[in-house]
């Protein structure tokens, strides 16, 4: 983790050798600017000599000089260069002199550096100077030297001897001696060389460098006075920020900060923490809301409950909507919130709490169950008074469980599940307990169910339909559970356990793979059944509509549907049938007449078979009131075309009855029991 005071550690310490950096390429360039200065003053002079020198050249055959057999003008250039630079020398700081491997003058003689300069020139004839930094007697000089070379005009006095006038020739050969001769155009005849001490120039290089360095030295003690100034006024206005901080939202006291800060940046954080402090209070207040009241009716919820129950001993009673996920369903998702809505407005005054959308709870400290229960039957009253939306009259019905022993959530909870077992519309918690052998056996049924689908004991049976003449026109496959033991276990004692887990869809996939692979080769009709609970879920939809692609008569599959409410307000399940259609499958109502008997619905199904409820077949040769309902249902099925099923015959006497009322096939234990193999 960084802190401020090791990242300005850091800081001072890259600035520093930023700083010996700077100072270093500062030294290297006053020493390059110095030195160069030398040089150009060097080459300024070397120059100058060679304009004097060749000016001088140039104008000695205009002077008239009379009665003179050779021309005395004619010596003066180097004769001239030499005074000059010897008075140079005498003059100033350093030393000058023109000299060549072929010296006249044995006071112009070269020295070794001389004559590396002029091997140097002559191995880089295109080089117009030349510059180093010698040491001579163990003194430091800058030595600059510039080439001589031979011009046409020089030839005149230092070309062939030939070419020269004897006169001349006399003379040059009276002061230089005969070296003097021989040069050609081009050819390389000497230096200008010039010594320069570099004590001095070291001096300067020193004392410019000291006053620069003194200069930036000063500058980057300012830049550092004032960076620790302004990291100071930093650190106070984070220090302001962190107090805050630490003091208030670390304790979650959220409030704006008011302190005022030095910089506008920190200010533009301050403002930005207290935008956050805003939204926090905010977030804060509605996460409370939410956490404790319920988002549709702003009641307090089930969490706010548990809260009020760890302070408060009082009975709870739980109330419950019926069937609310079909009222969602039928009517769509807005009524259903609207419905939910007044249903508080008629038990605001009761104080409720709502635990879940379809459920409400209400706290009573009445201690005498009587009482409880008709406190609870009032509230029943007003619940289950129909309400009017949007100009739909919806009626519900309500269950309540009641914890009263037990002043406990869960207790109630588990009475209201009691509800639906025990069929009642108020329940005790302390009538659970009676429920407990009914927990038992079905834990053990789950058990046998898992064993039975593990060990492929999940088996259907095949019970005959028969026609007038007793000949068999189809066969209803039935499951069978055949346990650890070899008992066969009819659907009546597994069904209702297998749809509460998640094992009920397995049966229904055995049921139709196995009957489809058993009647694929055979002439009869299959039927099999199916329920709501079968039709709205996808993946069993498409596991059957798969499984008749590949049934070479899908025609001679019926499905049989149980006629109840719930398919009446299922759209996926009237979608299904109307697939099965599709694909040629017929469809019966089974068990019409059991309670939901719905005629317009019977025909907006397109059904084309009615099996009579059992309860109705088994009372028909002595119960008036069931002869009435089955001569309406085989005459309003003749009407529409439809074929008429009676199932449990279990004898003579009904089978002939029944005959008698022109019912197209029969069903039940008089000709046969299921079995597993066809008969």
């Amino acid at each position: 983790m960084k802190t401020i005071k090791k990242e300005m550690i850091k800081l001072f310490a890259l600035s520093g050798a930023g700083l010996l950096i700077l100072l270093y390429i500062s030294y290297k360039s006053v020493t390059y600017f110095l030195v160069n200065q030398e040089y150009q003053k060097a080459r300024l002079l070397a120059h100058t000599l060679v304009y004097t020198r060749d000016y001088l050249a140039m104008l000695a055959p205009y002077v008239e000089i009379k009665n003179r057999h050779f021309h005395p003008f004619s010596l003066t250039p180097a004769y001239v260069v030499s005074q000059i630079t010897t008075l140079i020398k005498n003059g100033e700081h350093f030393e000058i002199k023109q000299t060549s491997d072929r010296y006249r003058d044995p006071k112009n003689k070269p020295n070794v550096y001389d004559l590396e300069a002029i091997n140097f020139f002559k191995k880089h004839p295109k080089k117009e100077d030349y510059f180093n930094l010698k040491t001579i007697d163990s003194k430091e000089y800058l030595f600059y030297a510039y080439p001589l070379r031979t011009e046409k005009s020089c030839l005149k006095c230092h070309g062939p001897v030939k070419d020269i006038p004897k006169p001349l020739y006399e003379k040059l050969v009276k002061y230089y001696g005969k070296r003097a001769f021989g040069y050609k155009l081009g050819e390389l005849r000497g230096v200008i060389s010039i010594r320069l001490p570099f004590d001095e120039v070291k001096a300067k290089i020193n004392s410019l460098f000291q006053k620069l360095a003194l200069f930036l030295l000063l500058i980057y003690i300012i830049g550092v006075i004032i960076f620790l100034r302004i990291n100071t006024l930093v650190l106070r206005d984070i220090e302001k920020l962190n107090n805050f901080m630490r003091e208030n939202l670390s304790k979650n006291r959220f409030k704006p900060m008011k302190d005022r800060l030095i910089f506008s940046e920190m200010e533009e954080v301050k403002k930005h923490i207290n935008e956050v402090v805003k939204a926090v209070k905010l977030y804060k207040r509605e996460s409370f809301n939410n956490f404790y009241y319920h988002t549709l009716t702003k009641l307090p919820n089930r969490v706010k409950l548990f809260d009020v129950l760890k302070r408060k001993n009082a009975s709870i009673m739980l109330f419950d909507i019926d069937s609310f996920k079909e009222i969602n369903y039928y009517y769509g998702e807005d009524i259903a919130n609207k419905l939910i809505l007044q249903i508080v407005k008629r038990i605001e005054k009761y104080k409720p709490f709502h635990t879940k959308i379809d459920q409400f709870a209400i706290l009573t400290s009445l201690n005498d169950k009587e009482k409880i229960k008709a406190y609870a039957k009032k509230i029943l009253l007003e619940l289950e008074k129909p309400y009017t939306i949007e100009n739909v009259d919806i009626y519900v019905k309500f269950r309540v469980g009641i914890s009263f022993e037990k002043k406990d959530f869960k207790e109630a909870l588990s009475a209201l599940e009691a509800t639906k077992i025990l069929n009642k519309d108020i329940v005790f918690c302390s009538e659970v307990e009676d429920l407990k052998e009914y927990s038992k056996q079905h834990i053990q049924m789950i058990k046998k169910l898992k064993i039975a689908i593990e060990n492929d004991k999940l088996i259907p049976y095949y019970q005959p339909i028969f026609d007038k003449n007793e000949k068999i026109c189809k066969y209803e496959a039935l499951i069978r559970l055949i346990d650890e033991h070899g008992n066969v276990i009819t659907p009546s004692q597994f069904l209702d356990v297998a749809k509460k887990s998640r094992l009920y869809f397995e049966i229904t996939k055995r049921v139709v793979r196995k009957s489809f692979e058993k009647f694929k080769n055979l002439n009869y009709a299959l039927s099999i059944n199916l329920t709501t609970l079968d039709m709205e879920n996808e993946y069993i939809k498409n596991f059957i509509l798969d499984e008749l692609k590949t049934f070479p008569d899908p025609q001679r599959v019926s499905f049989e549907i149980v006629e109840s409410e719930d398919i009446k307000h299922s759209r996926k399940a009237n979608e299904f049938i109307m697939r099965l259609k599709d694909y040629g499958c017929k469809i019966l109502i089974d068990d019409f007449g059991s309670g939901y008997a719905n005629f317009d619905y019977l025909l907006s199904l397109n059904a084309d078979c009615i099996k009579i409820d059992g309860s109705l077949v088994k009372n028909i040769l002595n119960d008036r009131h069931s002869q009435i309902i089955v001569k309406t249902i085989v005459n309003f099925a003749k009407e529409v075309n439809m074929r008429v099923i009676a199932e449990f015959i279990e004898d003579e006497q009904t089978f002939e009855y029944l005959k008698k009322l022109n019912i197209d096939c029969f069903q039940g234990y008089y000709f046969s029991e299921p079995k597993e193999d066809l008969i």
